[in-house]
């Protein structure tokens, strides 16, 4: 079971400034809407728009998203109730979880609970109670990035059993495996970086490339890897029968480059073989871009034998997503051509006008708070003024979005099960597609919290 916070003294200096002014009405909007999710979340308080529109009840109980949240806002106020409140939220879903122990996936799965376990312990120790003693202060010391000798003891490591599960699951996965973040072997990369430097997540990272290379296509324009039509959910099999090549950062290829830029300053895999990998994929996606001018740089997925066609701007799928993995590879890998087309696309982002870009709602997959997280996360990272800018713009939208009294501390989620059926709004928690990723998203607007928990989305690494 993961253990309330210690009282220990965190002297970690701040890398993340707040691009929202603390005086400003803006920051006072923020703050309002983020205790109002947090508040509807932890009373299980959800205003439906109607008695009919109600989907994905799972999210409801996907308490380990929750516990993402209060230890942000703990870590964010000093404050061991939100602290504590995350820990019971883990302890309950590691007790569901081992009711099943099924479903691997980063998103919903095993994994998922794994990460966030992982990710939450190191985060609360940040939190300070009272003035520590010697032996406190060389726990913070040495387990703040998970390098004390306890921190790999079977007592202390409570994701143990999860490791040995993933990896013993790995080599059964085949070309009708998934292989993306979401649910397949890039997102089981991401879960074994969160845990490095244990051994056994060097294990897995190398169990998850040796998988990656066995999948890997070979083409003329570099190294890809192929979604069959079993992968497909019914809708895209309409339209993609045969299946196709997928280049949203949640479902494709551009999931497998950043796992593959992560690994490449790793000593979990052999370099020569990651450095093959890596640059064959990216050259793969650069040749698939399309032309300058159009209403966007990259289609959503590429279909043998057929034109590409538009995306909008989203991280899931579109221009904005895959950029702010090309900016990270770029920053690693020091080649020029590719740093020179990675700027490109960011200044196309940057031009895309606000009422094309698609974007309807507010959490982090395919809407506003996605948006300007990403232009943040960028400005913080590149110190792009422009960025910074964007992201402005951007969190207004997502306050300006908000219906108070309603859905989740007022944010309701956009959905259309079927692209030819009836949108529908779902009162959401969840943390990519519901309110509680749009308060963190907001939280990184008004605090110098470092979120980490974007590494979720892979906007960010652990190196």
């Amino acid at each position: 079971m993961v253990s309330p916070p210690v009282p220990i003294e965190s002297t970690r200096l701040a890398k993340w400034s707040p691009i929202l002014s603390p005086a400003s009405a803006t920051t006072a909007l923020a703050w309002d809407s983020i205790n109002a999710i947090a508040d509807s979340i932890l009373k299980k308080d959800y205003v439906r728009a109607s008695k009919e529109e109600v989907r994905n009840p799972a999210y409801f109980d996907r308490t380990y998203e929750e516990a993402l949240l209060y230890a942000y806002l703990g870590v964010a106020h000093n404050d061991p109730e939100w602290a504590n409140r995350a820990t019971e939220c883990l302890n309950l879903a590691i007790e569901r979880e081992a009711q099943r122990f099924g479903y691997l996936g980063i998103y919903g799965g095993v994994a998922g609970l794994g990460w966030t376990v992982e990710h939450v312990s190191r985060l609360l120790q940040q939190i300070t109670f009272e003035a520590p003693d010697e032996a406190s202060a060389k726990s913070n010391s040495d387990s703040e990035y998970g390098n004390s000798e306890d921190s790999d003891s079977e007592d202390s490591d409570l994701n143990q059993e999860v490791d040995a599960l993933i990896i013993r699951k790995i080599p059964e996965m085949t070309s009708s495996s998934p292989y993306d973040l979401i649910s397949g072997l890039a997102g089981l990369g991401v879960y074994f970086l969160e845990r490095l430097p244990r051994e056994s997540a060097s294990r897995g990272m190398r169990a998850v490339f040796d998988q990656l290379e066995r999948l890997a296509r070979y083409e003329n324009s570099g190294i890809t890897w192929f979604s069959g039509p079993e992968l497909l959910p019914d809708w895209q099999r309409k339209q993609c029968p045969n299946g196709y090549y997928n280049l949203g950062v949640a479902h494709g290829i551009p999931g497998i480059i950043h796992f593959l830029s992560e690994a490449s300053v790793s000593d979990a895999v052999d370099p020569d073989r990651v450095s093959k990998l890596l640059t064959g994929s990216m050259d793969w996606l650069i040749a698939h871009a399309r032309p300058k001018g159009l209403a966007s740089r990259f289609s959503s997925w590429i279909v043998p034998g057929q034109d590409p066609s538009d995306s909008r701007m989203a991280w899931c799928y579109g221009d904005l997503g895959i950029l702010v993995v090309l900016l990270q590879v770029t920053r690693r890998a020091g080649r020029s051509d590719w740093k020179e087309f990675a700027q490109e696309v960011l200044d196309h982002c940057l031009g895309w006008p606000e009422e094309k870009t698609g974007i309807g709602d507010a959490p982090l997959c395919h809407g506003a708070a996605g948006v300007a997280h990403i232009f943040n996360r960028i400005y913080q990272q590149e110190g792009d003024s422009r960025c910074r800018d964007a992201a402005l713009m951007w969190y207004e939208q997502v306050l300006a979005m908000r219906q108070p009294d309603s859905g989740v501390g007022g944010y309701f989620s956009l959905t259309r099960p079927d692209p030819d059926g009836p949108v529908v709004w779902d009162p959401s928690p969840a943390f990519l597609d519901g309110a509680s990723g749009v308060a963190l998203a907001l939280l990184a607007a008004v605090t110098s919290v470092d979120p980490g928990w974007d590494r979720l989305m892979l906007l960010s690494g652990r190196r």
